[in-house]
């Protein structure tokens, strides 16, 4: 009998992990539970789901016939009610249970609902999660001429192009006083909000919600400021929140996520956690390549391997077509040792900007031309020295590469 491994969750994180035990451990039992309908797919690319710039069945990063050659066995729409650590074991809703040597946790997160009075209440009112959400937004869409968007962040962008695609008129509501508040600083923001204005976007900024009601088929979306905002279905996008009530109810030590150390393993011995769902020394990443290697990680130390997760850097990309955005590192800093080097023209939408501290990179803005933007990410990552050349990489003509050497 070979080591029975148990991972719940089959986004990136528990995928990667099943992989990679598969790799180092070929007789093992690999079982993957999740509550989603469907197989692994990319979760940033709902959006284009949602514009219908993909179709569905190209949507899946693997089919059966890859869980089946690779003896992973997935079971969908399984709903975990109960993990019990005494005895190894994991309990489901349907009334089955199953042993484990190891677990990995892996259950991402959800679409975070601000205290807006009305909002779980009143239908009409979305997420944007799953592909189950993206049906339920589309079938509405169909009839819909308007839509009221609540939340200017990166997957709030995304999704308001991606209704704008479909025909929808979309107003962003943003309770900042700019755009992407966590990867732009304010100038870097009014550069992207007149391009995507240009794109027929409509924004509100600064601007605290209140309350949500109907009249008739209309949703009502009154601000803190009194103003009123009527549209036929309202898409919240205001962050996220780790799916951790299963791992409280076990004994696991969670925070605002469960609690992992280097190894991502968590204070049950045996058990791991890796994705949105785990928090590392008090980072939620919420970002695909954070998901990704931990999941790796997680996957090689549960089948015996000793690797170390030393955190990742954080890079978003907006991915609206015609816009061009990275934003990587730490671009909020309040610290005054940090230098701040930028290269401007309005003319053409370009805003790039690096963040040096003690003569390293420790984050750049890239809007307009973000073609460089791995190599900056390498710089950082390998703590290069740039003093001597920080005025020149900003330049288009400047080889990056050959500071990496």
């Amino acid at each position: 009998m070979g080591t029975e491994y148990i991972v719940i969750g089959n986004g990136v994180a528990g995928t990667e992990a099943a992989k990679t035990i598969r790799k180092r451990d070929p007789l093992a039992e690999i079982k993957i539970f999740t509550q989603e309908h469907y197989p692994f797919y990319s979760r940033p690319r709902i959006p284009e789901l949602l514009a219908g710039t993909i179709a569905l069945d190209t949507f899946f990063v693997y089919n059966r016939e890859w869980y089946d050659k690779n003896k992973i066995q997935l079971s969908l729409n399984s709903v975990v009610k109960e993990i019990d650590s005494g005895n190894h074991k994991i309990l489901l809703t349907d009334g089955s249970n199953f042993t484990y040597n190891k677990l990995l946790l892996a259950m991402g997160s959800r679409g975070a609902l601000p205290p807006i009075e009305g909002i779980d209440t009143v239908k009409g009112v979305f997420t944007l999660r799953s592909v189950e959400d993206v049906m339920a937004i589309r079938r509405c869409a169909t009839n819909a001429k308007t839509a009221t968007l609540i939340g200017g962040g990166l997957l709030g962008i995304e999704a308001g192009n991606g209704l704008r695609k479909l025909g929808t008129s979309v107003t962003v509501v943003e309770v900042s006083d700019r755009l992407l508040p966590r990867q732009l600083d304010g100038e870097g923001a009014a550069t992207l909000q007149k391009q995507m204005e240009g794109m027929g976007l409509t924004f509100i900024l600064d601007a605290k919600s209140k309350c949500i009601r109907e009249k008739g088929h209309k949703k009502i979306l009154e601000l803190a400021d009194g103003r009123i905002i009527e549209s036929d279905f309202i898409l919240v996008s205001a962050g996220i929140v780790p799916n951790i009530i299963l791992a409280r109810t076990a004994g696991i030590s969670v925070n605002k996520g469960i609690l992992v150390n280097d190894h991502l393993e968590t204070n049950i011995p045996g058990i791991y956690g890796a994705g949105d769902v785990a928090e590392y020394k008090g980072r939620i990443y919420g970002i695909w390549p954070a998901a990704q290697r931990q999941g790796v990680v997680a996957g090689i130390n549960m089948a015996g391997g000793h690797e170390i997760y030393g955190g990742t850097v954080p890079s978003t990309t907006l991915k609206v077509a015609g816009i061009r955005l990275t934003s990587m590192g730490d671009i909020l800093s309040e610290d005054n040792g940090v230098e701040q080097i930028k290269r401007t023209n309005p003319e053409k939408c370009l805003y790039k900007k690096l963040f040096i501290k003690q003569k390293r990179l420790v984050g750049a803005i890239l809007l307009g031309d973000n073609k460089n933007a791995s190599d900056l990410a390498q710089l950082m990552e390998k703590k290069v020295d740039i003093e001597n050349h920080k005025e020149e990489i900003l330049e288009p003509d400047f080889n990056i590469n050959s500071l990496l050497k």
